[in-house]
Order: C-alpha cells, then structure tokens, then sequence
C-alpha cells in the first residue's frame, strides 16, 4: 500500500512516543498532518495521508528508534493539473447530514 510515497517530492513520517502512554498522542498526530497538509495547499503542493500498517518494516527502513512509533505518512508534491487543488471534491456514496448528525438526542 502507499506505493505513492515512494513517487513522491517529499514525505513525511510522523513518529510518536507510544500512543498506549497518553490518549491524546494520537489526536496530536492528526493535528499535525492536518495543519502540514494545509500549509501545503496553500503553497499550490498536494498531499496524501496514510496509517501506517507495518510499523516494523518502516521502523527499520528509516532508521526509527524503538522508542517512537510511526502512526502516519503524508506524501507531498505538485499535480500535474494545478486546477486538482481548486477542484471540488465529488461526493460519492455520502450519507445524508440528517442521517447522521442528532441535535440534543440521539
């Protein structure tokens, strides 16, 4: 999986202390892919988050030490068509919001 990382101008691997040592350490994580993720698109570079599955085989492909855990990946580099980044989104298989979101009941 992630064949793209492999393609791509830049990655990154976010490699935390054991998420089991404090709930929020996988909340961080996703905080800071989500902001390196807008900065990119601010700067016209696109990006694509990954889980990371094999924490093993990444860990000693990059070197990590034991003590950090790989939780994610982001892939950054140009497209090939600018307009992708200005592009709506298609909305495929969506449930409607009223299915999904309960105002102060479920």
């Amino acid at each position: 999986y992630a064949g793209h990382l492999a393609r791509a101008a830049m990655a990154v691997v976010i490699a935390t202390p054991n998420p089991a040592q404090r709930w929020t350490i996988p909340f961080d994580a996703g905080q800071a892919a989500a902001y390196m993720q807008l900065a990119a698109w601010e700067l016209g570079i696109g990006s694509c988050l990954v889980a990371v599955y094999e924490t093993e085989k990444i860990r000693a492909l990059l070197g990590i030490p034991d003590d950090l855990h790989p939780d994610a990946a982001l892939s950054f580099g140009y497209p090939d068509d600018p307009a992708d980044l200005t592009r709506a989104p298609r909305a495929a298989g969506r449930r409607e919001a009223a299915d999904v979101i309960h105002w102060e009941r479920w």
